[in-house]
């Protein structure tokens, strides 16, 4: 497997080496395979992430409002794309009829195919109108843990395999030993290596104020949370510590594209930005956060 290494500006940091599932999905080297590769990040998460940040944020708002302006742009984001998806699938307004009008040996081929076509629209759909708002509901509901958001840090760390020792690493290269952690030591459900990121890796961390501490991982052009929710919820847009991480990045200053959608280092090493990046420049380009019609 092909790796892509991006150099940190910092020369005792090493490489970040990232698997083709990392880069952008017209990039020539990219490649996921279902099933075998972690699910990429959908172009929804990537609106929905954006849509939040344009918003101001999601876990503090106007308690007045019936709803929320980032959750009246995700309704509006929602629909929109599952309209846009609707041309990856042929119309099949008639489709009983249809059958019955081909000789029974061709529908007996046919049907079960369009039927597959049929579930799969339906499932869409269903993650679209009610999984995703479920899901948003939910994390809202469990955010509590993550107030006051600047008691959240996000920390530019090394990650070093079990058999590196991480004081040895931060003495031969020249940096504090606290910016130098264990894979094994964090609460990842999902390590960084099992996302196929070569270690040493120059990553960041986000330590909540809820106690846990997790990686984020570099995929699909931007980074994912390792928890343990967001990794074993293959159906979940946005964790609890992704909504954090987007409500953060929604107080920044409007003129600074960087600070807009790259997460920030408040402790530790000047990690890549490519590992801090929340949202694909490409979704950023071409999405407009809008209320529902």
């Amino acid at each position: 497997m092909s790796t892509h290494q991006i150099t940190p500006t910092d020369e005792h940091l090493p490489p970040l080496e990232l698997p083709p599932g990392a880069l952008d999905a017209s990039h020539p080297d990219y490649e996921n395979t279902t099933g075998s590769d972690p699910p990429e990040i959908e172009p929804i998460e990537h609106r929905i992430r954006l849509d939040i940040i344009e918003a101001g944020g999601l876990l503090s708002h106007d308690t007045h409002a019936p709803t929320p302006l980032a959750r009246q742009y995700i309704q509006r984001t929602l629909v929109d794309t599952y309209e846009s998806e609707h041309r990856f699938f042929p119309s099949y307004d008639r489709l009983d009829d249809f059958l019955d009008e081909a000789p029974a040996f061709l529908t007996g081929e046919l049907e079960p195919h369009y039927r597959e076509l049929e579930q799969i629209r339906a499932d869409r759909r269903k993650w679209y109108t009610e999984l995703i708002p479920k899901n948003l509901d939910t994390i809202q509901g469990t955010a509590d843990s993550l107030l006051p958001l600047h008691a959240n840090t996000f920390h530019g760390v090394v990650i070093v395999d079990g058999n590196t020792d991480p004081i040895g690493y931060a003495d031969g290269h020249d940096l504090d030993v606290d910016d130098v952690i264990r894979e094994a030591q964090l609460d990842n459900h999902i390590l960084p290596s099992e996302y196929g990121i070569t270690l040493p890796a120059p990553l960041l961390v986000g330590e909540f104020a809820s106690g846990s501490t997790y990686a984020f991982l570099p995929w699909s052009d931007a980074v994912v949370c390792g928890c343990p929710y967001k990794q074993t919820n293959k159906w979940a847009v946005m964790c609890k510590h992704e909504l954090a991480a987007a409500s953060c990045l929604a107080t920044a200053h409007e003129g600074d594209v960087d600070a807009k959608y790259v997460l920030p280092i408040d402790v530790g090493v000047d990690i890549p930005q490519r590992a801090r990046r929340f949202v694909s420049p490409t979704v950023a380009a071409t999405h407009t956060s809008r209320k529902q019609r």
